[in-house]
């Protein structure tokens, strides 16, 4: 006879699998010394799926329940049930169970019980002894050879199987549904006590969408920058932004086409050109990683991958090539009074004596790079820039022409 075995599935988050393996190692310690076959644990599938986790706010002394998206497993827990003298446990009866008889079959078997049992009734009745009497605990068991099902008291079992047969298969089945209350707690509670905490996802390009919108409309703040300034770095508002149901309800409609074709050009960049690179240094090994994946954590993911944003932008000016920057040279003379249509290219914003300044970098239509700054932030990439020059500077050798007195109007 092939051999049935009892197997249970759920989903818990990712980072709990280890609390669950070591609480059915645990299980199989004590299984071991029954001798019964140890559980295995299978991953089935794995997918990323809401996690509600609950928030609580000492401030305002409140809690409150906040739906995210997490890293998903699928699991199989299976264990043989254990069979003694032709007949094998297919379901225990708590008559009970929260005013109500709780019939908790074993997962092969659940096809096989008859009515009542299947719709949670129990007539109470020992098919053994017979004997009228109020009980706490009955089995159902199963005739291997016929297929008929006994009900049978707690107490009769051992007389029905032997005394040591019901010892046995007491112990054995003990084990065994205690992997079942197990999973039932795990679906009840949403994972594993004792597990690791999970930490929220995002979708990648969504995410590198929000972070191109936030540098467009405000310029790049780091976290370090943040913390001299006062300022919010820019990682902090794109996290906040993939946390509002309302901008993930809106999904990649909340985005200006410029900013997903900006987003889609840096993953392109992180997944197909900077892995080539010969060295890397800490923080373009961690964009490649990152990008490996649709989906990208919060607490790690989110700054790399904003930040990502204008390491590519850097790329994009080397690759324009030194030299021919450098022969370029400076939009105007000084003092000359100006009137381009430019690019605005970056913006930087900083706190200082006279409040906030912004510094916003533009190239004109040959290519020469303006600095202009100021305390007024701007929004639009394509401007008609009016202005004069104030000096002559350079970046990292590449001639910059500062200007002021700037009025700024969106190009057409």
């Amino acid at each position: 006879m092939t051999t049935q075995y009892s197997n249970t599935t759920c989903w818990i988050p990712k980072s709990h699998l280890p609390a669950l393996k070591a609480k059915v190692e645990a299980l199989d310690r004590k299984a071991a010394k029954l001798g019964m076959e140890p559980f295995s644990i299978d991953v089935l599938e794995e997918a990323v799926k809401p996690w509600t986790r609950e928030i609580l706010d000492l401030e305002d002394k409140i809690g409150y329940h906040r739906e995210e998206m997490i890293r998903a497993v699928k699991v199989r827990v299976t264990g043989e049930p254990p069979r003694i003298d032709g007949y094998r446990l297919v379901a225990r009866i708590d008559m009970a169970a929260a005013a109500a008889v709780r019939v908790t079959p074993l997962a092969w078997a659940y096809d096989r019980l008859p009515e009542p049992y299947r719709s949670g009734e129990a007539s109470g009745h020992c098919d053994h002894c017979h004997q009228p009497r109020e009980r706490r605990w009955l089995f159902l068991l199963e005739e291997m050879e016929t297929g008929k099902i006994l009900e049978v008291g707690k107490t009769c079992l051992k007389d029905f199987l032997g005394h040591q047969g019901g010892e046995a298969m007491l112990r054995r089945a003990q084990i065994l549904f205690s992997v079942i209350n197990m999973i039932e707690e795990i679906d009840e509670d949403g994972g594993v006590q004792g597990g690791r905490p999970p930490e929220p996802v995002v979708d990648l390009r969504w995410l590198m969408c929000a972070a191109a919108m936030q540098i467009r409309k405000r310029g790049f703040v780091s976290r370090t920058r943040a913390e001299e300034t006062g300022d919010l770095a820019t990682a902090d508002i794109v996290g906040e932004m993939t946390r509002s149901s309302v901008m993930r309800r809106k999904g990649m409609a909340a985005f200006a086409s410029e900013d997903v074709a900006k987003a889609d050009a840096v993953l392109a960049w992180a997944r197909e050109v900077l892995p080539a690179k010969a060295d890397h240094s800490e923080f373009e090994t961690m964009i490649v990683h990152h990008a490996r994946f649709d989906m990208v954590g919060l607490r790690r993911g989110v700054g790399v991958m904003t930040a990502a944003i204008t390491a590519y932008d850097r790329y994009k000016e080397q690759t324009a090539g030194l030299e021919g920057l450098i022969a370029l040279g400076y939009a105007g003379d000084l003092g000359e009074r100006l009137e381009l249509v430019c690019e605005r290219k970056r913006s930087f914003s900083s706190e200082t004596k006279w409040g906030l300044m912004w510094k916003h970098i533009f190239c004109d239509t040959d290519g020469r790079q303006l600095v202009w700054k100021t305390g007024k932030a701007i929004e639009e990439t394509k401007v008609k820039l009016k202005g004069r020059v104030k000096e002559h500077g350079e970046y990292r050798g590449i001639p910059q022409t500062v200007v002021t007195r700037c009025s700024i109007q969106p190009a057409t």
